[in-house]
């Protein structure tokens, strides 16, 4: 592999492998790992144990050659945002083998690679995201395209053609789908429901359905955030929207405004330097809300719908 587009660059590289096997991965990876080694450049993998057993066989041990195990599970974005940079400070190059995204994750999952670009632009890292490619549709390829400004392809690594600036791909994809729960009816709806109203209404829901102590706390906190974004933002009326199924509790919070404009809300920490209201404000609430619940945007001609869900574990224990 030749690795001269990105080892010979400075900033944050943000690469894309697709592989359609473990020794297609390992492959790419010894090769950027022995070299990491050699130039000292302290070097992490976050990969399976099968593709670890792999590298470390052929690289060896070296103090600037750490290996830990890659996700197994999607998680939440907001916790990825704000855990990138803090990972990334330590290490010149990173490859990560991506988990499995189930096709309901994925809306969220791509706004993930997208703002990762502008949330990490400061850090000196080659960082490749490694997905393999039977578990990917054409259109998540092409997302991930969008997403990445090279591409590991033929045995080199080279810049990307269909990479698209962050704020563009985030505006072109700010709207999700309905959540299917949501052609159904609710379990409880409310108009114009005060924020206090709001946190006690769905913290006695989220209890009476066995939603883990700290979900609850989550869900609650994140209601709050949205009602109060929706009355001093928003149009009348508000209505509050709660369902649940065994796996989760949904929340909906929709007024008949425009909602926020900017792509980014929620994704980046708010900026306290070019904030015009002084304090905590809408994008610091949002900010923390996608750190603790699932969220999804949704805009259209009736007005803006924020959607937040809580897990809850299939065995119904805490």
């Amino acid at each position: 592999m030749t690795s001269s587009a990105a080892a010979g660059q400075r900033g944050f590289r943000h690469e894309l492998l697709l592989h359609r096997s473990t020794q297609e991965l390992v492959e790419f990876v010894v090769p950027m790992a022995r070299e990491g080694v050699a130039a000292l450049e302290p070097t992490l993998l976050l990969v399976r144990p099968d593709t670890a057993e792999a590298v470390l066989h052929q690289v060896g041990p070296s103090p600037y050659l750490t290996v830990q195990p890659a996700l197994t599970e999607p998680g939440r974005p907001g916790l990825h945002v704000r855990a990138a940079p803090l990972m990334l400070a330590g290490y010149a190059r990173v490859v990560h083998q991506e988990p499995v995204i189930p096709p309901s994750q994925w809306p969220q999952w791509r706004r993930l690679e997208a703002v990762l670009n502008l949330a990490l632009s400061y850090h000196d890292t080659w960082a490749v995201c490694a997905y393999d490619r039977g578990t990917l549709t054409e259109p998540m390829v092409a997302d991930l395209h969008a997403t990445h400004p090279l591409i590991a392809q033929d045995g080199s690594d080279r810049h990307n053609g269909r990479y698209q600036h962050p704020v563009d791909f985030l505006r072109q994809h700010r709207n999700a789908a309905p959540d299917p729960v949501e052609r159904t009816a609710p379990a409880v709806e409310l108009a114009d429901p005060s924020p206090t109203t709001a946190r006690a209404t769905v913290a006695r829901f989220a209890h009476h359905h066995r939603l883990p102590a700290g979900e609850v706390d989550n869900l609650v906190f994140a209601t709050h955030e949205a009602v109060t974004n929706a009355l001093m933002h928003g149009r009348p009326p508000t209505v509050l929207r709660l369902w649940a199924r065994p796996d989760r509790v949904t929340v909906t919070v929709t007024d008949t405004g425009p909602g926020p404009t900017d792509p980014l809300v929620g994704l980046l920490p708010p900026d306290p330097v070019s904030s015009r209201v002084p304090g905590p404000g809408p994008r610091l609430g949002l900010w923390l809300s996608h750190q603790l619940v699932d969220v999804a945007h949704r805009h259209d001609p009736d007005g803006y719908t924020i959607r937040l869900a809580a897990i809850h574990p299939v065995d119904g224990t805490d």
